[in-house]
């Protein structure tokens, strides 16, 4: 499973998600996280900018703005298969 993390530079919200991400993702080996600075593409600093942190998969945002661990695990537990 591959998690997609939108995050730019200077943003302390970001700095906390990426956090609360690798400490949900602990237990959950096979899960990789593409990080991805929406200040790469005008499409996407569109789409994101006033949301980054992003947490996604498939996409589906999981979660945007202040993540937290527990709302990453929740999702995790209902669509992976546990270890």
């Amino acid at each position: 499973m591959i998690i997609n993390f939108y995050t730019r530079n200077n943003c302390m919200n970001c700095d906390d998600g990426e956090i609360q991400l690798a400490l949900a993702l602990e237990d959950y080996p096979d899960v990789t996280v593409e990080k991805i600075d929406i200040d790469t593409s005008d499409a996407l600093q569109q789409k994101y900018m006033l949301e980054v942190p992003v947490v996604e998969h498939n996409g589906n945002v999981i979660q945007y703005g202040q993540i937290d661990f527990v709302t990453i695990i929740e999702y995790l537990q209902k669509n992976i298969e546990t270890k």
